[in-house]
């Protein structure tokens, strides 16, 4: 069970991402350059910019310190804020500078699924495969829930992505809020959710209740866009 557990796990974080931005590129060229955009967007602002700063800057501060150990609660919130407001700045920031002319549902698509993609495959995909040949560190169930997971979350990161690519096309700031306010809500419940150790499928059927939307979202802006 544990082995199979790790396998989906790995084709959800690892093989699908990866799989699905390969026939992407395959199918439409077009969207290589906004594949690769939402790859270096999540690497440059969450990885280069957002964990430096909550690891290595803000700890040295009495005021996260005594927050991070005294008020869990508010420590996730916090985490959940910056996470909504990193990301989706950097997408708006990514998408004015280099995508001006590539602001289509479509290309909202591509940097969504490699925003979310290299996310799965950094965070969740390389350790899942690691797993398979290592001594089981985690019950099945939380393996299983964590591949269900990243599923949920790359249709959350590719429905966001095409909001922040609407918000600048049709000049709806608005809409930009909602993304990071969206972002922001999605974090913070996951985090309190465990925090407060409940019923883990529980969680994932939330998370899920929210990529059903994401993924009707996305499915209407594709559509509307290739009305006549």
């Amino acid at each position: 069970m544990y082995i199979a557990a790790c396998i989906f796990s790995v084709f959800c974080s690892l093989i699908l991402p990866l799989g699905c931005a390969l026939a992407l590129c395959i199918r439409k060229r077009t969207l290589i350059r906004p594949l690769l955009l939402g790859a270096a967007c999540f690497t440059v602002f969450q990885l280069f910019i957002r964990l430096p700063i909550l690891q290595l800057v803000l700890p040295k501060m009495a005021w996260f310190a005594l927050m991070s150990a005294a008020q869990p609660l508010l420590y996730c919130s916090f985490l959940g804020v910056t996470a909504g407001l990193f990301e989706e700045l950097g997408r708006y920031i990514v998408m004015a500078l280099f995508m001006k002319k590539r602001l289509s549902a479509a290309a909202g698509i591509g940097f969504g699924l490699g925003h979310g993609g290299i996310e799965s495959v950094l965070l969740v995909g390389i350790n899942s495969a690691a797993a398979l040949f290592m001594a089981p560190m985690a019950e099945p169930g939380m393996i299983l829930a964590g591949g269900v997971e990243r599923l949920s979350a790359m249709l959350m990161h590719v429905a966001w992505s095409v909001l922040v690519m609407k918000s600048l096309r049709d000049r709806k700031p608005l809409l930009l809020l909602w993304a990071v306010l969206g972002h922001t809500l999605v974090d913070i419940f996951a985090a309190w959710a465990l925090y407060m150790a409940l019923p883990v499928w529980g969680i994932e059927a939330a998370l899920m209740l929210c990529a059903l939307w994401a993924f009707i979202f996305i499915k209407k802006e594709y559509e509307k866009e290739k009305m006549p």
